[in-house]
């Protein structure tokens, strides 16, 4: 019986939402069961209570965003949280300073936009293989 794994993408752009959630559901998980919800910013996604949902948890943040950015997301979901959160940070913040203090704070890893789908999904594997 395969596990829930609940992703949230959480990214302010409708096309980067539908792009992801495709590119997710055509990977091959052979111990996972994907539940995706797509949020448009933070708020939504904190008023959504998502992470008090059962299963584990991968969030896929955009860093730039209007309403609490993937920064803020991060440090609220890794102060706030009594179990692991698995944070993949998919930003246009490139330089290295950003990257560091995203990795400092908790994140698992981190993609730079644009970015390649295969990369894209290596990165997810990966991350769920941590999970295993």
């Amino acid at each position: 019986m395969k596990k829930n794994l609940l992703v949230s993408i959480i990214d302010n752009d409708t096309m980067i939402q539908s792009l992801l959630v495709k590119v997710l559901k055509l990977m091959n998980l052979e111990e996972f069961q994907l539940d995706i919800k797509t949020f448009e910013d933070g708020m939504s996604f904190f008023e959504a209570n998502r992470l008090n949902e059962s299963g584990e948890h991968l969030l896929i943040l955009d860093g730039i965003m209007p309403i609490m950015d993937g920064i803020e997301i991060l440090k609220k979901v890794k102060s706030d949280s009594s179990k692991h959160v698995y944070v993949l940070m998919l930003s246009g913040r490139k330089s290295q300073s950003d990257i560091e203090k995203a990795l400092t704070l908790g994140a698992d890893d981190y993609v730079t936009k644009p970015f390649s789908i295969k990369e894209f999904q290596v990165r997810v594997q990966k991350i769920i293989q941590r999970i295993q």
